[in-house]
């Protein structure tokens, strides 16, 4: 559809085109036209061919920066084009005004340019303006009294490769804890498919996984969009911040020295590790519980069980125990870098 839009345009261009130069051309020429040749309908076809020998090569390249654009403004939401467009219609406003203006000093050919120049640059601004800074806009109208309450608008959040790959994305979605739009840029994309398509079988077990994590995620979610942006390379981590801080956003992580960087840029960061610690069982001193021993600890006569949420318990004198399912009573908990470390022995009967 869109290819035969330009069609039509470029044949409207050249008919317009044929209708305003061919009348001077045959005043110029030193014989006289015959009649059947000089009206506005030959000049019409002639005008649409001529355009087309000339600026018939700028159609692919027209048709693909619209397709671009399209894709471009379809990632967008309605509340960012419509205050796009009143920003763009604001600066063209400014344009005719400075127009105007320039026009009341009759300099030649400044009153010509200025014009196009004023409303390509103005007409943008204005667009751009509306676009980046539309949340900024809705602050200067009144709340409503939920929004008073604490009701905020919802951050875009851009997930990075490491997070899809993970896989607990998926179920964090589905819960319903994310709010907004979920945004997986085309160069994440790009990256977990280099990895899937890997020749190192682990990097292509893990691209694969991130792949199927993918599918799911869009699956039970219907906020998450894949949005296309351009890029010179395959450096996703700067690409994100990038994005991140130009659209106000939050980024989706478990990457540990991302995380860091983002703090650095003041870029919010969801991380899922950080939220599965938070999450994670709490046992404090004194708690009893049942708790299967799977194996030896490294010190001699221990014991090593796992909570649910992956936390380590070392029990005393527990080697004895071992593929047998006791009920322990919690000594001390121990806080490391990597987790929470829980110290218990066997109950007394």
């Amino acid at each position: 559809m869109l290819k035969y839009l330009l069609y039509a345009v470029y044949a409207l261009i050249g008919i317009s085109l044929g209708a305003w130069l061919f009348p001077e051309l045959i005043t110029l020429l030193p014989f006289e036209v015959p009649r059947m040749f000089n009206n506005i309908l030959v000049y019409g076809l002639l005008g649409v061919i001529l355009f087309y020998l000339l600026f018939g090569w700028t159609l692919k390249h027209a048709y693909n920066f619209l397709k671009k654009s399209e894709g471009y403004l379809l990632s967008r939401s309605l509340t960012e084009i419509v205050f796009a467009t009143l920003g763009m219609v604001l600066g063209l406003v400014i344009a005719v005004l400075i127009t105007l203006l320039i026009n009341t000093l009759e300099i030649p050919l400044v009153g010509e340019i200025i014009p196009i120049v004023s409303a390509v640059i103005f007409g943008y601004l204005g667009f751009i303006i509306g676009l980046r800074k539309f949340s900024e806009v809705l602050d200067f109208f009144p709340k409503s009294k939920n929004e008073q309450k604490g009701t905020t608008f919802a951050q875009k959040k851009f997930v990075d490769t490491s997070v899809i790959i993970d896989g607990r994305i998926v179920d964090i979605a589905e819960t319903g804890f994310l709010e907004g739009e979920i945004i997986i840029p085309q160069f994440v994309l790009d990256e977990l498919q280099l990895i899937a398509d890997a020749t190192d079988p682990v990097k292509r077990e893990k691209g694969q996984r991130g792949l199927d994590m993918l599918n799911k995620l869009q699956e039970k979610n219907q906020n998450i969009s894949i949005e296309a942006v351009p890029y010179d390379k395959l450096d996703v981590d700067q690409q994100l911040i990038d994005i991140a801080k130009e659209q106000n956003g939050a980024i989706l992580t478990t990457d540990y020295n991302l995380n860091k960087i983002c703090q650095l840029h003041d870029i919010t960061v969801l991380n899922v590790n950080e939220l599965s610690n938070a999450i994670k069982t709490v046992v404090v001193q004194g708690d009893v519980f049942e708790l299967f021993i799977s194996k030896t600890g490294k010190e001699e006569n221990q014991g090593v069980g796992y909570l649910e949420d992956g936390t380590m318990v070392v029990v005393e004198n527990g080697e004895q125990l071992i593929n047998q399912t006791v009920k322990i009573i919690v000594t001390s908990v121990l806080q490391t870098n990597s987790g929470r470390i829980v110290f218990a022995k066997r109950e007394k009967k």
